[in-house]
């Protein structure tokens, strides 16, 4: 099942359109400056839901003649347009309740459903109360431990729920007989009682903007795993905005959207954590790392990419770091400590001389094609006809005699490396291309399946 929503003239956005396929069951996170239009979106999100959403959060101005908002469900639309009678959108379908039941959006203070649920609880007070002398509460376990999980430690161990007419309500007991209503929590912990009823009360989609807001950073970086599992296990989509790197850096390829104008559109288009990171925080930094034993391999490896793996989704570094026990050592520092990079983003590519060796049985770790680029260059050198040829003057030692030619060659500036490394891998042509569509294309290009989500223009 497919959700679209199609925005046009509703300030900031003067068009923007967004599209998800309610059947991925996972979370989404969209960045974006200040002004770009993110709770906007929400907004108009929560309008299929709500049809008076606009008329309860939008300041004047955001509306005008030209304003609409159209909503495509699996084929079937719903047109929201401008009546300036009750100057908000409005529409004359007639939007089913199943449909509408989809759709749960929470919004930033005053206006999200949570802190209405602040005065339900209030009035309550006395039926809570009651519930509570009574023993009709029970021990909500799956909640427990879904906020165990966020926040590290057994202070939820006491938690218990009571039902009452207008939902449910946590608190905990303390002494005198008194207790502590779910209100009373931090709001970090209320925000997410209620993020967890929202998750299995059965809507398809759930919307929130600012989901950080109330979280601690130690917090927020464990939410997104949390959710993962959670979509599947009760078949919803958690879309949120943020702000927060602590979030953003524990995201998956896919899991992320930049959303940005470029002249009269807005546009959501997938981006990677350090594009998004460099862009909107100034910090610069790289998706993925691959570590090679010189600079010689570096150009060589630089050299298959520009020619097989452009345009790349991830940015990357090409680190040279030393003989194959450096890189490998490196490698597996990287793997017992992250201080590079998560595991799965870093890789050793070794000189091809080490291929019948067993370094190349290890994790992560290959070989390029070429034994390396001064040997394939002496053997280049010494083919009949090869030119230009060193001056008859220069000494080339037996021992060495690859490294020497290489070295010599770029002393008398015979060929610049770029030719050099050209020249070196025209003969293996195959089974560079090979090598770089197997290892190195997918290292560095999205695995995104583009039927997830159709978007023009989201390509989620």
């Amino acid at each position: 099942m497919r959700f679209q929503v199609d925005i046009h003239d509703v300030r900031p956005i003067k068009t923007l359109t967004f599209c998800l396929d309610l059947d991925r069951n996972a979370p989404l996170c969209i960045v974006g400056r200040n002004g770009a239009g993110k709770t906007t979106l929400a907004k108009a999100v929560m309008n299929f839901a709500l049809a008076d959403t606009f008329r309860r959060t939008t300041s004047d101005g955001a509306l005008r003649q030209s304003s609409f908002v159209r909503y495509t469900v699996d084929g079937v639309s719903f047109e929201f347009t401008y009546d300036p009678a009750v100057g908000t959108l409005s529409t004359r379908q007639s939007v089913p309740k199943s449909l509408r039941s989809l759709i749960a959006v929470e919004l930033p203070i005053p206006h999200g459903q949570r802190f209405s649920y602040f005065h339900a609880l209030s009035e309550a007070d006395n039926e809570i109360r009651r519930a509570i002398i009574l023993d009709n509460h029970t021990r909500p376990g799956a909640l427990i431990e879904f906020l165990t999980r966020i926040y590290g430690d057994a202070r939820f161990e006491d938690l218990r729920e009571v039902r009452f007419s207008r939902g449910a309500c946590c608190f905990y007991h303390v002494e005198d007989e008194r207790y502590v209503r779910e209100d009373y929590f931090s709001s970090g912990e209320f925000f997410l009682v209620n993020l967890f009823r929202r998750l299995q009360s059965g809507p398809r989609l759930i919307f929130i903007d600012e989901i950080d807001i109330s979280l601690d950073a130690a917090a927020q970086a464990r939410l997104v795993n949390e959710l993962r599992a959670l979509c599947m296990e009760f078949s919803v989509n958690v879309v949120f905005t943020s702000h927060s790197l602590a979030l953003m850096q524990t995201l998956r390829e896919g899991e992320l959207l930049y959303m940005e104008a470029v002249g009269e559109q807005s546009i959501l288009e997938e981006r990677s954590f350090a594009y998004v990171k460099s862009l909107l925080f100034g910090f610069h930094g790289w998706d993925r790392y691959i570590l090679v034993e010189d600079e010689s391999a570096k150009m060589v490896i630089q050299h298959h990419i520009d020619l097989h793996c452009r345009p790349t989704y991830y940015s990357y570094l090409i680190i040279p770091v030393g003989g194959v026990t450096q890189v490998t050592g490196l490698l597996q520092r990287n793997r017992d400590h992250g201080f590079l990079a998560p595991a799965d983003a870093v890789i050793a590519i070794l000189d091809g001389d080490q291929a019948e060796t067993g370094n190349v049985t290890k994790a992560d770790t290959y070989c390029m094609p070429l034994r390396s680029l001064e040997s394939a260059f002496e053997a280049l050198y010494d083919q009949p006809g090869f030119s230009p040829k060193l001056p008859d003057g220069e000494k080339i030692p037996d021992k060495g005699r690859g490294k020497h030619i290489y070295k010599a060659y770029r002393r008398y500036r015979l060929l610049s490396d770029a030719e050099i490394v050209e020249r070196v891998c025209v003969p293996q042509a195959e089974k560079i291309q090979s090598f770089s569509e197997q290892i190195l294309r997918p290292f560095l290009s999205s695995r995104l399946d583009a039927s997830d989500v159709a978007a023009a223009p989201v390509p989620i």
